[in-house]
């Protein structure tokens, strides 16, 4: 039996998976970001300056550390409207997804999360609009690890269960 502080921390982490992979994968979508990542593409070509190790940052790495402030508007503008328009359509009652995450298949879904690195925080945890981002770029610049990892976490997803309060 997993006790109360483990089974809260893994139905969380699977909270947070789920919310953040559909937030990413509808922000791929958005034609907002592809506004977005241009302007910040523009931005690096005319930035000579590159790290000192000599290797080139990714478009998401630069999506990370440059975005300017109404830039971060946008984006929270963006990400404002999926979050309204999940939060309409997600369980009012806690227990709920609770009751509908007991099942040991949503494990797999941290499984698959934890075993790669992106070098930003992992969709088991609550992502800042910034990190969400950088998701999104770095999905979008074609990533093959990203977007290996979206492949098994849209199999894993279509595996599971219909959510109680989905249309």
């Amino acid at each position: 039996m997993v006790d109360r502080p483990s089974r809260r921390t893994r139905d969380e982490k699977l909270e947070n998976l789920i919310v953040n992979h559909t937030t990413i994968f509808m922000g791929t979508f958005e034609e907002a970001f592809s506004a977005i990542a241009d302007r910040i593409t523009e931005a690096a070509v005319l930035d000579t300056s590159g790290p000192k190790d000599g290797r080139t940052p990714s478009s998401g790495t630069r999506a990370s550390k440059e975005l300017a402030p109404d830039v971060l508007t946008q984006i929270s503008q963006v990400f404002s409207g999926i979050r309204e328009e999940m939060d309409s359509q997600w369980p009012k009652d806690a227990s709920v997804f609770v009751h509908y995450v007991s099942n040991p298949l949503f494990d797999r879904g941290i499984e698959i999360v934890e075993k790669y690195d992106f070098g930003r925080p992992k969709l088991t945890e609550r992502l800042s609009d910034q990190a969400l981002v950088s998701y999104v770029f770095l999905l979008k610049s074609g990533d093959k690890e990203l977007s290996t990892m979206f492949r098994e976490l849209a199999d894993w997803r279509s595996g599971l269960p219909k959510p109680p309060w989905a249309p």
